[in-house]
């Protein structure tokens, strides 16, 4: 009896913890690509604190070099509104945002803390990618 009704229980309770759960708007993109810290183009991303835009991903891939051990890569196409021009990095307050803030995207999303929300409505982190150091290259690569 007990087993019969695990096999009701468990498939209700998927049923019901699945629903509602919304994925994040922007598209899930194959992305796998790798760039040479020492190549003139990237060499900002050889000291901590240092960042660059890349090509790739929805909108443009923003690297983040944190201690030269951990690096963040986000894409730069907005969760709140896709279609609209990449965000842009905010070197004061370690944020990515809309240039133009009249835009439906107004949120802004903190380089530090996994793309969260730190200002605005979005319901949505940014969209974040792989990133990790192999010899003098760094490799981006989808979750």
């Amino acid at each position: 009896m007990k087993t019969n009704l695990y096999w009701i229980f468990v498939p209700i309770c998927l049923i019901f913890f699945s629903c509602g759960h919304e994925e994040n708007p922007v598209p899930d993109l194959w992305v796998d690509f790798q760039v040479n810290v020492y190549n003139a183009e990237f060499s900002s991303l050889q000291n901590p604190g240092g960042w660059a835009y890349v090509t790739g991903g929805y909108n443009g891939v923003f690297i983040y070099n944190f201690d030269n051990q951990s690096f963040y890569a986000y894409d730069r196409a907005c969760p709140s509104d896709i279609a609209h021009a990449p965000l842009v990095y905010d070197e004061k307050r370690h944020e990515l945002l809309h240039a133009d803030t009249t835009e439906n995207c107004n949120s802004r999303y903190s380089v530090l803390l996994h793309g969260a929300v730190t200002h605005g409505d979005s319901k949505y982190p940014l969209r974040e990618y792989k990133a990790a150091m192999y010899g003098t290259k760094l490799r981006v690569m989808s979750e």
